[in-house]
């Protein structure tokens, strides 16, 4: 057995002792006693978040169980959001994109993305990034499509001579951890910041998801390889070394056909999904049990557990839960009205406004870098600021989740980025360089998509 690690333990501690400080101090003015402690519920989860002293499942546990003990809590509503929308969604996704990947369509795919550039660095670059659209239809997760591409280009730019302190290599794995998720957000069904995200605000079709965010998120995923290709510097001169003889050619299997034929079903379901009303989570499931039928799926039980992430589908189970009951509780308006005392002057600016909100995302994603847990925490708060300002709390609502998504400033802050520091190619400083220039570009893609998203019926100002 192992030494106990005695900073974790203290971190623990610390949790612990801030849950039971704010449950027996005296009330808070305007705080109920619930919502005072459903906020040490939530203090204490973002302690242990933060300083990742547990695993991200064990520390779900621990919120779930806090949440329990607070006064009037059933544990009907301590799990709720084990019942959300999400939580089943995330379990078909994650069969889906175990398919694509042990199939090896999606192998296909990065292989084919990474050899066709020729030997060009420029043109292995661009053809990456204008990719990644089209295989977040196929591989929703991008932790998954990092699994699978990372490897990939790995052998690609070895094979050009690029090492890992060459300026191609940095670019083209930063692009990987950072930009990659762009592409999935932009989907209904491409992650789960954007499930999440649509599940609290509520109203969200496939359709009219993709209508409000694809143009920012696309933006971003542009702009932002713009931006790193100029922070990166000049790339080097490739080798001729990836030739067309190296792409695969050879037929499709019959796992990769049944593959594709259930990712068509699943994809039409989503977009018609105006047309029978089901939830995004309804196809996700029907795809994952067809694709785990005996004789005919393309994947087996054993493989899907394997894939399959509890400590994920804990935290976010969790995270709704104290989202929903912080709502409930009053302690995110009660927040809100503490956040918006130091924002009340903007009120009467309300791009200022949202600069402050943008700015102050990304310092609270610092400290809570668990994506469903950053969001569900924000959005409640969020729509109390807006409101009190006279702004529309859907439209800051949407600006919060992209700032969550885009903006990155240290390597262990999303699984994705870390995956690909862990690579070797980029470092510390490189991550916050783009981070800061990401922030910058968010700030202008949000003045930017404002008149579109008025166009579409959604305005700034309520008032």
């Amino acid at each position: 057995m192992g030494k106990p690690n005695p900073i974790g333990t203290g971190w623990i501690a610390t949790a612990l002792a801030a849950y039971a400080i704010t449950r027996l101090a005296p009330p808070l003015a305007s705080l109920t006693p619930l919502g005072q402690a459903v906020l040490g519920a939530a203090l204490a989860g973002t302690i242990l978040w933060v300083s990742e002293a547990v695993p991200l499942g064990v520390t779900a546990i621990v919120v779930l169980i806090l949440l329990g003990l607070c006064p009037g809590v059933r544990l009907a509503d301590a799990v709720g959001g084990f019942a959300s929308d999400v939580t089943f969604f995330l379990i078909g996704a994650t069969a889906i994109g175990a398919a694509v990947e042990t199939s090896g369509l999606a192998a296909r795919a990065a292989h084919f993305l990474s050899r066709s550039a020729r030997g060009s660095p420029a043109r292995l670059y661009a053809q990456m990034i204008a990719g990644l659209p089209l295989l977040a239809l196929m591989v929703p997760s991008a932790i998954t499509r990092n699994a699978i591409l990372i490897p990939a280009y790995r052998d690609a730019l070895t094979a050009m001579g690029a090492g890992q302190a060459s300026r191609v290599g940095r670019a083209v794995m930063l692009a990987l951890g950072m930009l990659n998720p762009l592409a999935s957000s932009a989907l209904l069904t491409g992650g789960i910041t954007s499930i999440t995200a649509a599940t609290l605000l509520g109203g969200f079709s496939w359709l009219t998801w993709f209508a409000l965010m694809a143009a920012p998120y696309y933006a971003l995923l542009v702009l932002g390889a713009v931006y790193l290709r100029l922070m990166v510097g000049r790339f080097e001169a490739g080798s001729a070394g990836c030739r067309d003889d190296l792409i695969r050619r050879d037929p499709l299997s019959g796992a990769e056909l049944r593959t594709l034929a259930v990712l068509a079903i699943t994809s039409l379901m989503w977009l018609t999904d105006h047309l029978h009303g089901l939830s995004p989570a309804i196809p996700a499931l029907i795809g994952a049990a067809l694709l785990l039928l005996p004789g005919t799926g393309a994947l087996t039980w054993k493989t899907f557990e394997a894939r399959l992430s509890w400590g994920l589908i804990l935290t976010v189970g969790t995270s709704l839960s104290l989202a929903v009951l912080m709502t409930r509780s009053g302690a995110a308006a009660w927040l809100g009205q503490l956040f918006f005392q130091h924002l009340s002057t903007l009120a009467g600016a309300p791009l200022v406004l949202v600069a402050g909100l943008i700015v102050a995302t990304a310092l609270v994603h610092l400290a809570i870098t668990n994506l469903a847990a950053c969001i569900a925490l924000l959005l409640p708060i969020n729509a109390t600021i807006a409101q009190a300002a006279g702004l529309n709390p859907l439209v800051t609502g949407l600006l919060i989740t992209i700032v969550v998504d885009a903006v990155i400033l240290y390597p262990v802050q999303t699984a994705s980025n870390l995956m690909a520091y862990e690579s070797g190619y980029f470092g510390r400083a490189d991550v916050r360089r783009l981070g800061l220039g990401m922030l910058a570009l968010v700030m202008l893609v949000s003045v930017l998509v404002l008149p579109y998203w008025s166009r579409l019926g959604l305005p700034l100002a309520v008032r």
